[in-house]
């Protein structure tokens, strides 16, 4: 009674002070996330808002596969291509990644600032994703050939260094004997004494005519498109999308639905680029080059289909004239984090994202070096797969659960759920953790990858309609800066 109270005296308010904002409940649930009220109080509004035509939904959320494919296609190709197959040393990368990182996280404010200023026919969004893809897809095939103006690197006599066992040792390997492999061992030493093949713990550098420095001019191409990727791609292109999201509805329960297909699209990129990669790597057994090269050229022009069906399909919700005019940059950020609720989501966001992103990127070091499975590439496939079909089975879970109990609630107590099971496993030595208690865990880690992309942007949505009621003006694109960079 008190909750009911408390919002029919909100709605008194918004009618008395006739505030810009469109009916809906989600404002009525973001206003009261201090006190969180039950399920039955998000209906005290009547929301008039159709539900999104399936074809909008799925025409916004297909450009999220093609993003997650190149995503996961490049960060391995930093190492496959540029440093083991090129030479560029690891401490050159890593401070160019670093560099361009670090400036990328930056420029994004003023573009998520730029992006809510603009005021076009075409909407606030649409015109930085219809300039800015192309970009992005030219910078990504790109930094995925690099093969086309640089050769691998010599060794002191001026021969080309092999730096995989299966150039060098291929008709020896017999996947069917694990006992033995004497013959292969005897290749790969001689292989090695005659500075054919690397070492396995060689330095950089050319001591001992093992292998020359990658040149200076692959560290510039390198840094030079790596930032042009990073800034027509996951900030000019990718928060206007997020942003774009956020305004397609104001409906409560179309939110978790909306991002649940968007979170399914994005784990099919995964999938995507696991069977792609495959696929090409069986066809081209020793060519890394050509791998990714074959992978960047066809990830690039299905995300320009993509982003070409939601240009024509997804149209930009109307927007009110702004009560005033829009804020300058510092005071709009000090603005964006004066908001209680906001503050409250980055409180749990930052720790959540890395805990959701952290399995899953340490999961084949634990195979390998924990667990110290010698085959660990069959194991953390089988655990991968499990993963991802456990993702394509919560998603539609999650939002049956937000829709009954709040999505507050689910979230905060998969949270919990997670943390205990994880408590648990991190007691279980190891070598018990075969097979069985490997795939439960994978399962477990899947439901929660889930819940953490699902969820959290739908509650963002309703935080950025509780900024909209206070200060009158929208801001979705410096909202999601933030939610952006996480996951990078």
């Amino acid at each position: 009674q008190a909750r009911r109270a408390r919002a029919r005296k909100v709605l008194s308010l918004v009618v008395r002070h006739s505030l810009p904002i469109r009916p809906s409940i989600s404002r009525m649930e973001a206003v009261m996330m201090q006190s969180p009220a039950s399920p039955a109080s998000q209906n005290l509004v009547a929301n008039t808002e159709k539900r999104l035509a399936c074809g909008t939904i799925a025409a916004y959320s297909a450009p999220r596969m093609p993003f997650s494919a190149i995503d996961l296609l490049i960060r391995p190709a930093r190492i496959t291509v540029y440093r083991d197959a090129l030479g560029m040393t690891i401490a050159a990368q890593a401070m160019i990644v670093s560099l361009c990182k670090s400036a990328d996280f930056l420029l994004g404010f003023m573009l998520g600032k730029l992006s809510d200023a603009t005021r076009t026919r075409w909407g606030r969004r649409k015109p930085f994703i219809a300039l800015c893809s192309p970009v992005f897809m030219i910078c990504t095939l790109l930094l995925g050939s690099p093969g086309w103006f640089f050769s691998r690197p010599h060794s002191a006599d001026g021969n080309s260094t092999v730096t995989t066992v299966s150039e060098a040792c291929a008709a020896l390997v017999d996947s069917s004997n694990r006992s033995s492999c004497v013959e292969l061992k005897a290749c790969i030493d001689a292989a090695v004494a005659s500075s054919t093949l690397r070492p396995w713990n060689a330095t950089d550098g050319n001591a001992d005519g093992v292998a020359a420095a990658a040149p200076a001019s692959l560290s510039a191409y390198f840094g030079v498109l790596y930032f042009l990727w990073y800034l027509s791609g996951w900030t000019s292109s990718l928060i206007p999308y997020d942003a774009l999201g956020m305004e397609l509805t104001s409906d409560y329960h179309e939110r978790a639905r909306l991002f649940g297909v968007k979170t399914a699209f994005q784990f099919m990129g995964y999938l995507l680029q696991i069977g792609v990669g495959l696929g090409v790597s069986l066809a081209f057994e020793t060519d890394v080059l050509m791998q990714v090269r074959l992978q960047a050229v066809a990830y690039s022009a299905l995300l320009g289909l993509c982003f070409a069906l939601l240009l024509r399909s997804v149209a930009e919700r109307p927007l009110r004239p702004p009560k005033h005019a829009p804020l300058p940059m510092v005071p709009a950020v000090r603005q964006l984090l004066a908001n209680g609720p906001y503050r409250q989501y980055l409180v749990f966001k930052v720790p959540m994202t890395i805990a959701s992103l952290l399995p899953a990127n340490l999961i084949i070091d634990y195979i390998k070096y924990s667990m110290r499975i010698e085959d660990f590439n069959a194991t953390y496939y089988v655990a991968f797969a499990i993963v991802l079909l456990c993702v394509f089975g919560a998603i539609p879970l999650l939002i049956s659960a937000a829709r009954r109990w709040g999505k507050k609630e689910v979230l905060a107590t998969t949270c919990v759920v997670e943390a205990l099971l994880f408590a648990v496993a991190f007691a279980i030595p190891p070598g018990a953790m075969a097979d069985g208690p490997l795939y439960i865990l994978c399962a477990c880690v899947g439901f929660g990858m889930a819940a953490s992309y699902v969820l959290p942007d739908a509650l963002l949505a309703d935080i950025i309609d509780y900024d909209e009621l206070h200060t009158g003006l929208r801001s979705e694109g410096l909202y999601t800066v933030v939610e952006s960079n996480l996951q990078q």
